[in-house]
């Protein structure tokens, strides 16, 4: 769902600010075309997890989104139990538009808060403010939601160390069942980008207070009764994200809509990401596949992708699960050196291997190993 009411200062996903619902309408029509095109290849296939992202998915009206709801129900055979998500901003609900969602079967909500500090909220391009965003998780719990997660983002321009816990101290107060903690990361062509490098009316912090403002967060959160499940995510017992564990754990998904990547029967993919191809192809009766980007990689390509996003979990990798999937020990295909060049990084215990704590911090350089 790639329109939002505006650009955020710090965003380059694949988003469009809108303010036509005429549009919006348009394309919910369209998504239901594309929706109805994936069905047989979706027969037989029990669908457990359902994922509304963004762009801002709650910008789009009530009832247009019960259409799609309702299609996906016709055309898929959605499980009774599945956990049905939506991304949403604070300015984009209300409790009304919250019931209607809770009604037609969501039963989980994502709420992008970002900070619950005005000041960095500003910096950040974010409609909202802390108020709004701490009203709208209450208003959320009662409409009914009892599964509620929210986003905050550190590493911010101007961003102090108090100001994060307090962020992070607040969030813990409104209880929501699953907290993400993203590190900034300052993309080019945004304009936050461009008001730090060119304009150098911001500065970087530093690599060591980002790296103390994570660790910091993640301590408050254990104690406060979290389990860190995955490098970025943590959730009350039982409350971590079925979805997002689905690409953590090498499962197949199905992306539908703008831009939307899959990985399904063992070939990955992505839709078009120009509007008016998206558009054409479904007038034209045609799955909107960008052909370009159909892959089927090598095996040591899938295990390199297995790994990456195994170990971004705090329990890692299976062994004995990498053995039965590719019919190889893992040390067999990448050198067991790692292990030593990597010491106090990386971690293998019970068949089990894992990054360390201190390993999390510069994941990206072990998982280049397995790359």
């Amino acid at each position: 769902m790639p329109f939002c009411r505006q650009k955020c200062a710090y965003c380059d996903f694949l988003s469009f600010a809108c303010k036509s619902d005429r549009l919006l309408t348009e394309y919910a029509q369209a998504l239901i075309l594309e929706i109805r095109s994936r069905r047989e290849e979706c027969a037989g296939r029990k669908i457990d997890t359902v994922y509304f992202g963004g762009g801002t998915p709650s910008l789009m009206a009530a009832e247009d989104f019960i259409k799609i709801m309702d299609e996906l129900r016709r055309s898929f055979d959605i499980a009774h139990d599945a956990e049905i998500t939506i991304e949403a901003n604070p300015t984009s609900l209300t409790r009304e538009k919250l019931e209607y969602y809770h009604n037609s079967g969501v039963n989980r909500l994502s709420i992008g808060v970002q900070s619950f500090d005005n000041r960095i909220l500003k910096v950040l391009g974010r409609l909202h403010d802390k108020n709004e965003a701490f009203n709208m998780i209450q208003t959320a719990r009662k409409a009914g939601f009892d599964n509620i997660s929210i986003d905050l983002i550190f590493g911010v321009p101007t961003q102090t160390m108090k100001m994060w816990r307090d962020s992070v101290r607040q969030a813990i107060f409104l209880e929501p069942q699953h907290i993400s903690l993203y590190s900034l990361q300052l993309e080019e062509g945004t304009e936050l980008y461009r008001r730090v490098f060119r304009d150098q009316s911001l500065s970087v912090i530093s690599e060591s207070l980002d790296r103390q403002m994570y660790h910091e967060a993640i301590t408050m959160l254990r104690d406060a009764g979290y389990n860190h499940y995955e490098i970025s995510n943590a959730a009350q017992p039982g409350r971590e994200s079925r979805h997002n564990n689905k690409y953590w754990n090498y499962e197949e998904y199905l992306g539908l809509g703008l831009g939307a990547s899959s990985f399904f029967e063992g070939i990955r993919f992505k839709n078009y990401d120009k509007m008016y191809k998206y558009i054409q192809a479904i007038k034209e009766q045609r799955i909107p596949v960008d052909e370009r980007t159909v892959e089927k990689y090598t095996d040591r390509d899938e295990m390199g992708i297995y790994v990456f996003t195994g170990l971004r979990r705090s329990e890692g990798i299976d062994l004995r699960d990498f053995r039965e999937r590719f019919g190889n020990d893992l040390f067999d295909v990448y050198d067991v050196d790692i292990l030593e060049k990597h010491k106090g990084l990386i971690g293998l215990y019970n068949d089990r291997l894992y990054l360390t704590q201190a390993g999390m911090d510069v994941s990206n350089t072990v998982m280049r190993e397995f790359v």
